[in-house]
């Protein structure tokens, strides 16, 4: 076993960071990308806008089955399977000739959801006294992907076309199995006893099966710790908060480069838009720790709701490129600070062997309301040929988290 907080643990955390660059810049990329998947696969904004969203949220879904498969495999070969999936996956999207297509690659990339839900829950087990700093420090990743991805990206879109675009990022998703070599459990873990069905000889199994499988749910259900729903604290300040973060990080996430290319941005200026929000979230990342000195995750969990949902409101009165950028940097200022709070409140409201349980559900919330913020904001706007109502939208959802602390406070002082 390493030592908490020990050298090793920072190789871990670099693993991890790795991870989370991919995720979010994968996301970045597409939503780059969108007008071209849209030109030449001839469909709709919200469809493809869908279909990048689904990448999300099925991910998150598979993201359930992360503590049952680190037990049952191990962490590095479900870390390295999940990079080869995903990889894969980009490499059918760059060879994609219809929507069909483009959504199977879309649902074997998702696989790096899974990924990095394995690998966060890993994180506890090697930080103690430097948690909150490891936690900022893998965050930091997803801020430097959202500045890297739409540069790079729109480069080599340029050079290679989408479809050479999309080979790259492939190439380098598989750089994540480097890493899931390195990571592995660091204490002594309890085997999970699975009970499998074998075939009867007698064939008198309808019975037996029955038995067997509903053990089987049973033990899955435990070991994902579906009792972290019954306790209101978990909803409040995890559950919701990740509900209202998904939906609006969605609907921004793949639209502000079309909403910028809607008000006369170059595809230039577009992706500096992009890279403008990934520059907040690398600020937030850096100020957090102090931040996290001198308030408590509940005060910052308010004030990161209220922020994002004054950017947003802002960005559909002044629409142009200089407010759009600005008010980008803005709310991944908020977005970047309501994503690691909530981590940090779900590890004060559970113990460490529950904690990636925790973020498993987190995810969850977070991944089915990416699909309903992707798909929503692209209906909106082609039915009303304007991105200004979709984030209107989006900057009302935002305010989910500051009601749903509100309604924490109210439930408190009623069972008290």
């Amino acid at each position: 076993m390493a030592e908490k907080d020990g050298p090793w643990s920072w190789v871990v955390l670099c693993g991890v960071t790795f991870m989370f660059f991919l995720e979010n810049g994968t996301m970045k990329a597409f939503s780059v990308l969108l007008p071209d998947l849209q030109e030449q696969l001839s469909s709709q904004t919200w469809i493809i806008g869908s279909c990048i969203s689904i990448m999300t949220g099925w991910g998150c879904l598979l993201g359930m089955f992360a503590s049952y498969l680190k037990s049952r495999f191990g962490v590095q070969l479900c870390i390295m399977f999940c990079g080869l999936v995903s990889s894969t996956g980009l490499i059918v999207c760059a060879y994609a000739t219809n929507v069909y297509l483009l959504l199977l690659g879309i649902i074997l990339t998702g696989f790096m959801y899974l990924q990095e839900n394995i690998a966060l829950g890993i994180v506890p087990e090697y930080f103690d006294k430097y948690y909150n700093l490891a936690v900022n420090i893998y965050g930091f990743g997803s801020g430097l992907a959202v500045v890297v991805y739409p540069l790079l990206v729109q480069m080599a879109q340029d050079h290679y076309g989408w479809h050479g675009a999309l080979l790259l990022l492939g190439a380098l998703t598989t750089h994540s199995l480097i890493f899931g070599a390195l990571i592995k459990h660091n204490k002594a873990e309890k085997s999970l006893s699975i009970p499998l069905i074998r075939d009867n000889p007698q064939r008198e199994i309808d019975k037996t099966n029955f038995i067997l499988n509903l053990k089987f749910l049973t033990s899955i259900l435990k070991r994902c710790d579906a009792n972290l729903l019954t306790d209101p604290s978990f909803i409040f300040r995890v559950v919701l908060p990740g509900i209202a973060n998904g939906y609006t990080v969605s609907g921004w996430l793949i639209y502000i480069v079309s909403f910028a290319l809607s008000v006369g941005a170059t595809r230039a200026e577009a992706s500096l838009v992009a890279t403008t929000g990934g520059i907040g979230l690398m600020i937030i990342r850096i100020a957090l720790p102090f931040l996290n000195s001198i308030m408590t995750y509940r005060q910052l969990l308010y004030a990161s709701s209220i922020t994002m949902a004054a950017s947003l409101a802002l960005m559909t009165l002044f629409q142009s490129i200089p407010m759009l950028s600005v008010m980008s940097m803005i709310f991944c200022l908020g977005t970047g600070t309501l994503t690691t709070e909530i981590y940090i409140a779900a590890r004060d409201v559970t113990e460490d062997d529950q904690y990636i349980n925790a973020v498993s559900w987190f995810h969850l919330s977070f991944g089915f309301s990416m699909i309903a913020g992707g798909t929503l904001s692209g209906i909106i706007f082609d039915i009303s040929g304007s991105f200004s109502l979709s984030f209107l939208l989006l900057s009302v959802v935002s305010l989910l988290t500051a009601v749903s602390l509100g309604l924490e406070n109210i439930w408190r002082a009623i069972t008290s």
